[in-house]
């Protein structure tokens, strides 16, 4: 069904495309409407619907009246036509989303993670995506892509996983490639944090914002950027790898070099080390530090706030390097209330310049739908853009 079998020449694939846009973004529109909105003549537009029909991409939709009483017949994309796939796997849990082609979540389900990892994970994420189908009741040709978001760097050159230590045995596998080859469509393979940047601007509090950050604080911390509506990547694809940032800790300890010194102080197992050398309990989890924080417990306020200290520098030192229009602070621990309020106070002590910091809306589902968005935007570009000149495209909201 793929439009690119027997592509049209690349101007009747951007007429193609310019129509999709609107269809997408505006809902069912008549083919006069269409003509101008586009630009294109009634003759190309008629031959544009009729190619979007015969493929099954575009449907009738109803009629409406003119302005001196004439009829027209408005057209809609067609969402079951086809389904894009977007997976978060985690090191614990994996959870996998499915949209139809116009973006609308068809299903969702999560569930542990094979501790085994390495291709024992991959074979699980094939047979709970296949489940996921059969209980929906979509057949498997229907889905034209899956985008999976993990922690990690992928190697855009072998598109093999590196520096995702919680994920076991996975390092040098192309998952992409492998999960590829047995579902038979493309499988793309991102960074969780950078698909977590896209959700937020798909759905999330940075909607529209071409240009921004993304900094998550959890387990560990990472950074996600979008400069001009696209991934910030860097030449091997390790862009956004705070972790390193030489402060915050000994920058020259064995653990920094490991773990990156930045982690290793304001990641979760830094908070709690932290909490625990100013005299507090070993093994605090940060959730109990942080409760204990908005009950005034002494210590745990001190902890918070050189925590958010540190964080505030990262922010002003993100901000320095990318100038965002918006930084968004997400993960289990950037995005409490709490932190969110003394990084901003942080700021103002490290900084003249207002930087606009936000906690993220989507929480634990950015990677998730980030990695949708990525998976539609694939769909999107196979079907209906010029294969020799792909594009980020902005997909639509999600309709009501």
């Amino acid at each position: 069904m793929a439009l690119t079998d027997n592509a049209p020449p690349v101007l009747r694939q951007i007429s193609v495309r310019a129509v999709m846009d609107v269809l997408l973004h505006a809902g069912p529109t008549s083919r006069a409407e269409l003509s101008k909105i586009t630009g294109l003549s009634k003759q190309t537009m008629s031959e544009v619907i009729r190619t979007l029909e015969e493929g099954g991409w575009v449907r009738e939709k109803g009629v409406t009246s003119g302005r001196i009483g004439r009829t027209a017949i408005t057209y809609e994309v067609n969402g079951d036509a086809g389904y894009a796939v977007g997976i978060d796997m985690g090191a614990t849990t994996t959870r996998i989303v499915l949209g139809n082609i116009v973006g609308s979540v068809v299903g969702e389900i999560d569930y542990p993670s094979d501790r085994r990892g390495g291709y024992h994970l991959i074979d699980q994420t094939e047979a709970m995506l296949a489940k996921m189908l059969a209980d929906l009741g979509i057949a498997r040709e229907l889905v034209l892509a899956t985008a999976i978001a993990t922690p990690g760097v992928v190697d855009p050159a072998t598109g093999a996983l590196s520096m995702a230590p919680n994920l076991v045995d996975i390092a040098g596998i192309d998952i992409g490639r492998t999960l590829s080859e047995r579902l038979g469509y493309p499988v793309v393979l991102e960074n969780d944090v950078n698909a977590a940047v896209i959700g937020e601007s798909w759905l999330g509090c940075a909607i529209a914002i071409d240009t921004v950050a993304f900094i998550s604080l959890g387990t560990g911390i990472g950074l996600g950027v979008l400069q001009d509506g696209k991934l910030m990547r860097g030449a091997s694809g390790a862009a956004g790898e705070i972790s390193y940032m030489p402060f915050g800790a000994d920058p020259y300890a064995e653990d920094s070099l490991e773990r990156g010194a930045l982690e290793c102080a304001i990641a979760a197992q830094g908070i709690s080390d932290l909490y625990a050398h100013s005299g507090g309990p070993t093994n605090t989890s940060v959730r109990d530090i942080l409760s204990l924080a908005e009950k005034n417990d002494p210590l745990a306020i001190e902890v918070v706030g050189k925590v958010s200290d540190i964080a505030a520098l990262l922010v002003v030192s993100v901000n320095a390097i990318v100038d965002p229009k918006t930084v968004v602070l997400g993960g289990s621990i950037g995005r409490h209330p709490l932190i969110v309020e003394r990084v901003r106070q942080g700021i103002g002590k490290a900084s003249r310049r207002a930087i606009d910091v936000k906690a993220s809306v989507l929480g634990g589902r950015a990677t998730l739908l980030g990695a949708l968005a990525i998976g539609l935007n694939h769909v999107h570009n196979l079907l209906f853009s010029p294969q020799t000149l792909p594009e980020q495209r902005r997909l639509p909201p999600l309709p009501l």
